[in-house]
């Protein structure tokens, strides 16, 4: 082969070289066909709605509701505390059918009820109430024996009434996470009169929040698409900063 054929082929070479390279560098750039880049990306946005950042705080004012619909006896200062946007929308249980059903209808945004005493509802109001709450809604009874009788005719539950059950109760850390009791306190005292119902009565669909041995002061229990919260404390003694309030306030967020 002669000087000139061999330069000529070390040019072929080195074209063919840098076209290779460049094939290759075009390929690693090219978008993935694997719908790697449809994927959603994992920031604050995408987070579902009961979890919180590690470093915000439980009670933030933009995951608490902005109205509750209450009856009369209803913990106002309780359910306010840190929250003094919420709105207060009076809930008529003892007024007839008709003045339930134009509550309910008037405010379709309001996304929770607490009530502290057995609502006085007819058959036709019962289904109203249950209709509501089975569309997504959140209803949080207070007390004790009273509405634990109420809850117990209104839904068709089979709760066993504990008379008195000495404190303090512990946060079940098995049940709470990924709802807002999570960032609740650890503890709560006895510091008025508490009720509560033994575990074993509450549903599957329930669990307990707050208990001591066998028996539960704080649960929850699935309705079709909602909510039925219970928590066993009397708050017409209890002060504007006790912890059982910031407990009724993770009920209401449910």
């Amino acid at each position: 082969m002669s000087l000139s054929q061999t330069s000529q082929t070390e040019k072929v070479l080195r074209v063919s070289l840098c076209l290779l390279a460049l094939c290759l560098a075009a390929f690693n750039l090219a978008p993935s066909s694997s719908g790697e880049e449809n994927k959603p990306q994992s920031d604050a946005t995408s987070v579902a709605y009961f979890t919180i950042p590690e470093n915000q705080h439980w009670d933030a004012q933009n995951r608490y509701v902005d109205s509750i619909f209450i009856d009369s006896g209803a913990p106002v200062q309780q359910l306010r505390r840190h929250h003094y946007a919420v709105q207060f929308v009076p809930l008529p249980v003892h007024f007839g059918d008709q003045s339930l059903r134009v509550a309910l209808w008037d405010h379709p945004k309001v996304p929770a009820a607490v009530l502290t005493s057995p609502p006085g509802f007819t058959e036709l109001g019962r289904k109203d109430f249950l209709a509501w709450v089975g569309s997504g809604r959140n209803v949080v009874f207070t007390g004790g024996y009273a509405t634990l009788s109420a809850m117990n005719a209104l839904f068709g539950f089979e709760l066993e009434y504990v008379p008195y059950r000495e404190g303090p109760y512990w946060r079940n850390d098995r049940n709470v996470g990924g709802t807002p009791f999570q960032y609740g306190p650890a503890r709560i005292e006895e510091t008025g009169a508490a009720y509560g119902v033994k575990i074993d009565s509450i549903p599957l669909t329930g669990y307990s929040m707050y208990d001591t041995n066998r028996d539960s002061l704080v649960f929850y229990i699935k309705y079709n698409k909602g909510i039925v919260c219970y928590v066993g404390a009397s708050f017409g003694d209890l002060d504007e900063a006790d912890p059982w309030g910031a407990v009724l306030r993770a009920a209401v967020r449910m």
